[in-house]
């Protein structure tokens, strides 16, 4: 894997090279899973890039239980495409008592509407068939400390209809061992400077480049372009896919309620790439922008974030994704966030998924709309 080198000279790290080789180093790394290789290895990764750029960076490790699982499902004798309920059950299991249920999309970045349909199924074992991409499982984010009770795998959507009558047989061997991670601190800029956070999740379930390869880029870039005015307090925070563990961890151990905080969630430069297009990407329209700014300050943000496709909403606490986790604990936020066409899925990969074009364009309108924010924040 070769680092990521920043632009020589007094440059902006918001040039779209190398804002997409972020890009691409970062989903190198494989499936992100909190706790495996893949996440030792990019918060390694992640750490040597932060010296190089000027920062100072810090792990914060934690424990955590980690779910280590096996699984396959299948029907007259072929394999169906499938990934593994985690936090489903543990021990071994081989049984055709299988009940198949269909969920929509909307489940698959919320622990909480996720656990909401489970509790209703009543079976030895479970298939969930998600909403998505044709022939693609969409994993689901799940709380490490609420097991289901049963086995269960997560197929495509368009296979619900050809499983509902057919013969199935679910092999599934789980347990869960102790384990450890840790989310990657840093600071940019003066001490003497008023503080601000920049921050964004570090793990997923696929090579993330979409959904957070392109928001780790948007983040380093204008966690320095902010350090020239604010001393940042950068965080890269691991867990994200089970329960926001690592923010929890973090914000457990700081008062943060003064702190202005810049978050960057999910699919910031992402859409969805035409095959063999090239440059062929309009950022999602799913994404989304909140804050806790109001006033002039708010209409601001709204008209500053439409031009990299975000829309402004007005949401009701708790907000989604680890934005809204920092709200909770107090903080006055600016949250991007959002899903996005191969969200969640084993396609999330950076030709498919960004273009320099998109993300620059999204970094940079990020980065003016979270100067008006701090503007405001600081009277």
């Amino acid at each position: 894997m070769s680092r990521t080198t920043p632009p020589a000279g007094p440059v902006s790290l918001c040039r779209p090279d190398w804002l997409y080789k972020i890009v691409v180093d970062y989903a190198g790394f494989g499936a992100h899973l909190t706790g495996t290789d893949a996440d030792r290895s990019t918060a390694d990764w992640l750490t040597n890039l932060i010296c190089e750029i000027g920062g100072t960076a810090t792990f914060e490790p934690f424990a955590f239980d980690r779910f280590d699982v096996r699984a396959k499902l299948v029907t007259n004798g072929r394999a169906v495409p499938s990934v593994p309920l985690y936090y489903s059950a543990t021990g071994s299991f081989d049984t055709d008592d299988v009940q198949v249920v269909r969920f929509g999309a909307g489940v698959a970045g919320s622990a909480s509407a996720f656990e909401e349909r489970l509790r209703s199924l009543d079976s030895r074992a479970v298939v969930i068939a998600v909403d998505g991409p044709d022939e693609l499982p969409v994993q689901c984010n799940r709380f490490p400390t609420k097991m289901l009770g049963v086995p269960g795998v997560i197929v495509p959507g368009n296979w619900f209809d050809r499983l509902g009558k057919a013969q199935l047989r679910l092999r599934f061997d789980a347990s869960i061992e102790p384990a450890t991670s840790a989310n990657v601190l840093a600071t940019f800029g003066s001490a003497d400077s008023p503080v601000i956070a920049v921050t964004t999740p570090l793990t997923g379930w696929t090579p993330a480049a979409g959904e957070r390869g392109t928001g780790l880029a948007a983040a380093l870039a204008v966690a320095v372009e902010l350090s020239s005015e604010y001393s940042v307090h950068f965080s890269a925070c691991s867990g994200h896919e089970i329960d926001h563990i690592g923010l929890r961890h973090h914000l457990a151990q700081r008062d943060v309620r003064s702190v202005p905080v810049i978050h960057f969630g999910a699919s910031i430069g992402a859409g969805a790439v035409e095959p063999g297009v090239s440059g062929a990407l309009e950022l999602a329209s799913t994404r989304m922008a909140l804050t806790t700014a109001t006033g002039p300050c708010r209409a601001d943000i709204a008209e500053l974030t439409t031009g990299a496709n975000w829309t402004l909403r007005d949401v009701e606490p708790p907000w989604p994704g680890e934005g809204g986790t920092w709200q909770e604990a107090g903080a006055p936020v600016l949250s991007f966030l959002g899903p996005f066409t191969l969200f969640h899925t084993a396609h999330d990969t950076p030709e498919r998924a960004t273009t320099l074009e998109a993300l620059h364009l999204a970094t940079t309108v990020a980065l003016a709309a979270a100067r008006r924010f701090l503007e405001d924040a600081s009277q």
